[in-house]
């Protein structure tokens, strides 16, 4: 590596999900590195690209950072397919976007060392998303699990231990969803038994998706 590239700042791929909520999330994250002045690129699949520049102002946003920059793959399905399905989706991503993701990093190593930009850094990829895991121990290259989920379905997991003590939870009997949970105050954030069951359920799809 040339001294030039050593005095350039570090620069990280963002990795997300094809997904509009996991999106928005890890923009938010890159444009936060982009202000520490840390190089970005940030990889998208063609679809999710072409929504947010015809339905967001997120591109422009971003890419007024000399540092940022966008890179797009494929997902493997038909542009017309309305990509409503949640498990077709995901197959044909991660099939699709492992071997990619691996030409894209084995090219960036393999760049030129007077590059205006540092060899890729670290990779920051989606939580539900463990090939890049994969991907980046075959490269040599760290990478951090980043989990797009709501900081209210994490404290969910945390209040489940003492719901247990309180005995809310297995349900007993016959008692409607909606009655609230009596819980001791402050230890979940759920008020009916309804908003408790779906953050467990929303849980185990994510777990699902990321064993597949």
């Amino acid at each position: 590596m040339g001294d030039q590239e050593t005095e350039l700042p570090p620069h990280v791929l963002i990795f997300p999900y094809p997904a509009q909520g996991h999106v928005n999330s890890m923009l938010k994250l890159a444009e936060l590195l982009c202000h520490a002045g840390i190089h970005v690129t940030f990889l998208l699949t063609d679809h999710i690209h072409g929504r947010l520049l015809r339905h967001s102002n997120a591109p422009s946003q971003l890419t007024r950072y000399s540092g940022f920059r966008f890179e797009t793959i494929p997902d493997g399905l038909p542009e017309d397919n309305p990509r409503d399905k949640i498990m077709e989706l995901f197959r044909s991503f991660t099939a699709t976007a492992k071997p990619l993701l691996g030409e894209l990093l084995w090219s960036d190593r393999e760049k030129d060392s007077d590059s205006a930009r540092k060899r890729v850094s670290c990779i920051i990829a989606d939580g539900i998303m463990s090939f890049a895991i994969d991907v980046a121990e075959e490269i040599g290259l760290p990478v951090i699990v980043f989990r797009t989920t709501a900081a209210c379905n994490f404290w969910a997991y945390f209040c489940g231990p003492k719901l247990i003590e309180a005995g809310e939870i297995p349900f007993q009997g016959n008692l409607p969803f909606e009655n609230l949970l009596i819980a001791p105050q402050g230890l979940c954030t759920c008020r009916a038994r309804v908003e408790l069951l779906w953050s467990v359920l929303s849980s185990c799809v994510e777990r699902c998706l990321r064993c597949i």
